[in-house]
Formats: structure tokens, C-alpha cells, sequence
């Protein structure tokens, strides 16, 4: 995999669409959109997860990125994201630079995700909320952009088995709709 710098994030990130619109998925699907946050790490780009509160109603414990329901004062996506990233993890978005949308993903709990990157040459501090995060951690961007460290595993609910990808990372276990984006985002920088 080749050495990434943010320069080479923002050059690939100005390849992705930014008008996205997720009311196409309104009919069938809760909204929702997520922040992919690039920054400069000790030794190379690192994406910023959150472990989520064990207390949440939905997907309690699981890693995941900032990010949150679509709100009706939201006016796009971006917004979302933006506003749900200062409200879990303190997030100040005026030294975000946005760089682009992925392809929503669609998950089984009835979600519309949109997945928004950006990145930020110097990360603030952050903390996270305590009713909603219990961990802020990052992930290095050439792990996730290495697509033999992705594998599959499965669940059975319902009846039905529902197979997803897993990407472990120290003793995290990285998986669901987090784990798909992060992997479409590999997908898109390999190519």
C-alpha cells in the first residue's frame, strides 16, 4: 500500500460526489449520516471511530463513526455530520474541510447512512459525550485501506443470516455498516 499523506486524502477525497441527497432513501429507511475524519497521526493519516455508550438504545457498545439521525433542521448530509461530530466527541468544525460524500450505505436496522469525508491538518481536542461515547480512538488510514485485512463473519437473527465485514484492529472489533464504509473508502483509494 502505498505511503499516504493528507495532500493525497484531499486529492482523492475532491474525487467524490458533494451533492449528495438522502431523501431518495426517505420512503424506507430513518436517515442518517456519519463523518469520516482524516487527520495527520504521529506517523501517517489516521481516521477518528468512537466506541458508543453501552447505555445506547441502538448498536450500544459498537465502533462506529461520528454521526447521527438526519434532523429537519439538517440541510444536508454534511450538516448532519458536522453537527452530530460537535455533539459526541466536542468536535469544532470550523478547521473541517470537507471533501466529499461516499455511496450511501444501507443497513439492516432500517438506516440510510451517508458518509461523509474530511479531513483536518491539525485535530482539536476532543471529548466525548458521555451519554453517547465511551471511547474516541483512531484507526491508521493504511489499515483500512488494506483490503486483505477485511474478512467476513455472520450473525443469525430472525431466522435469517445476515453476513458483514470485521476489520479487527488491536482489540477492537470492527464491524457492520462501520467496517463496510471503511472498506468502500479503501476501495476508492486503491483505485
Amino acid at each position: 500500500m502505498a505511503d499516504f499523506t493528507l495532500e493525497i486524502v484531499r486529492n482523492i477525497g475532491r474525487s467524490l460526489n458533494t451533492d449528495h441527497n438522502l431523501e431518495t432513501f426517505r420512503t424506507d429507511h430513518k436517515l442518517a449520516a456519519v463523518l469520516i475524519l482524516v487527520y495527520q497521526g504521529r506517523s501517517e493519516p489516521e481516521i477518528i471511530l468512537t466506541r458508543r455508550s453501552a447505555s445506547l438504545p441502538n448498536h450500544a457498545g459498537q465502533i462506529s463513526f461520528p454521526g447521527g439521525n438526519v434532523s429537519t433542521k439538517d440541510q444536508s448530509p454534511v450538516e448532519t455530520a458536522l453537527r452530530e461530530a460537535e455533539e459526541e466527541i466536542a468536535l469544532t468544525t470550523e478547521s473541517v474541510e470537507i471533501l466529499g460524500i461516499l455511496d450511501t450505505t444501507v443497513v439492516p436496522s432500517g438506516f440510510a447512512v451517508a458518509p461523509v469525508l474530511a479531513i483536518v491538518d491539525e485535530l482539536p481536542p476532543l471529548q466525548p459525550n458521555p451519554g453517547e461515547v465511551d471511547e474516541i480512538f483512531s484507526l491508521p488510514l493504511s489499515l483500512a485501506c488494506d483490503l486483505t485485512r477485511y474478512r467476513t463473519d455472520f450473525l443469525v437473527r430472525d431466522g435469517r443470516k445476515r453476513e458483514f465485514y470485521v476489520l479487527d484492529y488491536e482489540h477492537y472489533y470492527i464491524w457492520g455498516a462501520t467496517a463496510k464504509m471503511l472498506r468502500t473508502l479503501g476501495q476508492i483509494f486503491k483505485n
